[in-house]
């Protein structure tokens, strides 16, 4: 007996040393100061390129003015490089603490086709202050349900902010912090509403225009401007069809902590009253009916857990067709996007989009083409009297008490009255509160005809006629109660 023991705690004591040796090994890699240089293949320093430990979370340098880093990685870290304009890479310390590393340029990016006022140049011989995306930037990112929020961080010099997060809600875009921009969409000037709700798998490219390269639109474009190219079909390229869909959910990352105890609440606010006014009203009794919960009026209610419901889900589907011959060629595209909100099923944002671009080549020197963009969105959720519909659940939640409840005797076929039943969720639903919808239909016709005279080399005449035509119908009934 007296063996068996002795072999056990020598077994546990081999079990927990060769323990600590592997997590010796795992977590006391050294950790060594690195410095370094980068330029680029002429031996020019570049400044601001990202220094990037791989797999380590917030650690990461910036270059400065000549190059120089300076970062605390480990012994066998693997630093990622990068840099706008230059191919990444990824370079082992191996246990240096001196590391510089040569960029090469991004031939590709740079003869990437950019979009200025009424031209269009490559990037690499573009000296404005343009900045641009490309359409696999924006649809590798589903970030909501339009096109502002799904370009937040792409584009440097434009901020994005968002003033809530309701289905269907746009960002609020600024170039250089200025105001609101000019939109023009494929030669039009259009509203932001017709830009954050376009569909994004129609979108070939966005391009930023800042400072002087907005003159050529005039005062209008004061804060700069935001043009749009949609997708267009190639000459001679086969018929193609493409499919493209998501799901994903919703979740709020942060919101204030309430109190949800009833007896926590009334013994704060008993304090508070005798720090304040030097006594309070609530007796001893009644604390410990609050501590004990059971009778009614005494229980505690989480409002929170009762408003919001986690994982409001988001889906989008879109199925495109393009082709083209010698003489025509075609992009169409169907995108259908639902949103809910973290409230429930019955807040809701609703979109179609259609999008048909066709040109044809009529004649040796003429050319004509037909762009439309047409879309239903549809806005729906419960009537709530005299406030706004969605502020009022998200300020229930701070408002309402713990000992409150939204039901009388927690009965669903009875409203409770609160004394403040407005941010009442009992009353935030269709068949209770009442209804709102707010429904757009909206259509964009763009009709151009382009001749080339020929007899002088780049002469062209360019015509365009375009026809909007938007329709919005509110419909909303609030129920009252005495």
């Amino acid at each position: 007996m007296k063996t068996t023991f002795k072999n056990q705690i020598k077994q546990l004591v081999f079990a927990l040393t060769f323990c600590f040796i592997a997590m010796s090994n795992l977590y006391g890699q050294d950790q060594v100061t690195i410095n370094g240089k980068v330029t680029d293949e002429n031996q020019v320093p570049i400044p601001y390129v990202n220094v990037l430990v791989k797999g380590g979370e917030g650690s990461g340098a910036t270059t400065d003015f000549d190059g120089n880093y300076q970062i605390s990685a480990a012994s066998d870290a693997v630093l990622v490089i990068s840099s706008i304009g230059f191919k990444s890479q990824e370079v082992s310390v191996d246990g240096r603490t001196t590391v510089n590393v040569k960029l090469k340029e991004d031939v590709e990016a740079l003869d990437e086709v950019i979009v200025v006022g009424y031209s269009s140049v490559e990037k690499k011989d573009l000296t404005a202050a343009v900045s641009s995306v490309s359409s696999s930037d924006i649809q590798n990112v589903h970030a909501g349900s339009t096109v502002s929020t799904s370009l937040a961080g792409k584009l440097p010099g434009v901020s994005f902010r968002m003033p809530d997060g309701r289905p269907g809600a746009s960002a609020n875009v600024q170039i250089r912090n200025m105001g609101n921009p000019l939109y023009v969409i494929d030669g039009v000037q259009q509203d932001v509403g017709q830009f954050n709700n376009l569909s994004p798998n129609d979108i070939e490219s966005i391009s930023v225009l800042k400072d002087g390269s907005a003159a050529i639109y005039g005062s209008r474009a004061a804060n700069g401007v935001v043009v749009v190219t949609t997708k267009k079909g190639r000459k001679g390229a086969r018929s193609t069809v493409n499919i493209d869909a998501y799901t994903g959910w919703q979740n709020w990352t942060r919101f204030p902590e309430t109190v949800n105890d009833s007896y926590e609440y009334m013994l704060g606010k008993a304090e508070a009253e005798v720090n304040e006014f030097g006594s309070t009203a609530i007796t001893a009794e009644e604390l410990e009916k609050y501590r004990i919960g059971e009778a009614q009026g005494y229980q505690s209610f989480n409002w929170k857990d009762f408003i919001v419901k986690k994982n409001a889900p988001v889906t989008s589907f879109n199925v495109s067709a393009s082709g083209g011959s010698e003489k025509i060629n075609y992009y169409l595209s169907y995108t259908k996007l639902n949103q809910e909100a973290v409230f429930g099923d019955e807040w809701t944002f609703n979109r179609d989009n259609i999008q048909s671009n066709v040109d044809a080549q009529i004649t040796n020197n003429l050319k004509v083409g037909v762009q439309i963009n047409g879309r239903i969105e549809e806005r729906k959720n419960p009537g709530i009297p005299g406030y706004d519909d969605y502020w009022q659940p998200r300020f229930a939640i701070l408002r309402n008490r713990p000992f409150e409840r939204p039901y009388a005797n927690d009965n669903p076929e009875y409203l409770n009255d609160i004394g403040h039943n407005e941010t009442n969720a009992g009353l935030h639903n269709f068949e209770v509160g009442g209804y709102y919808v707010d429904t757009w239909r909206v259509l964009q016709n763009n009709f151009t005809a382009e001749y080339d005279f020929g007899f002088i080399d780049g002469l062209k005449a360019k015509g365009m006629y375009s026809y909007f035509i938007s329709d919005r119908v509110q419909n909303g009934h609030e129920y009252t109660y005495d």
